[in-house]
């Protein structure tokens, strides 16, 4: 098998090892617990996810671009939720995030897609409603970033 073939077999979780790997702790997934719920999340940049991910994925790669990623477990099992969110940047511009449902087995990510400033600091709140649930939680993390001008 050619080793660019081998890109369209890596899964979502297969791509975050890769990013784990170059990148800082920034990277790595926060968990936020919320009664018997594990919210994760994490952004990165999207030029982390290989090509043949992303065009499988509708991402957009730049190294002006992120990718949110949130993912929500009960009793160590994936659950579905609608995720809706926005984030601000520093000059106070409120963006949508539109937040694509991936489903792999025993998996359920949702990702966004968003642009980003050489140097920003980028506000999120996201509302996640877990499908067997009747609450939602609101999940508010800043992330800094600065992207090397060439």
């Amino acid at each position: 098998m050619k080793p660019y073939k081998q890109f369209k077999r890596l899964s979502i979780p297969s791509l975050f090892l890769i990013g784990l790997s170059f990148f800082t702790v920034d990277v790595f997934a926060e968990i936020n617990r919320w009664q018997n719920y594990e919210i994760h999340y994490t952004t990165l940049n999207s030029m982390l996810i290989p090509s043949e991910v992303a065009k499988a994925h509708n991402i957009t790669r730049s190294k002006s671009r992120i990718v949110t990623n949130i993912t929500v477990r009960k009793d160590d099992t994936a659950v579905a939720a609608k995720i809706e969110g926005t984030s601000t940047n520093l000059l106070n511009q409120l963006f949508t995030l539109d937040f694509q449902e991936v489903k792999e087995p025993g998996a359920i990510y949702y990702l966004s897609n968003q642009i980003i400033d050489e140097r920003d600091m980028i506000r999120f709140q996201i509302t996640i409603a877990p499908n067997d649930h009747d609450d939602v939680y609101i999940l508010k993390f800043n992330r800094n970033y600065f992207q090397a001008v060439r």
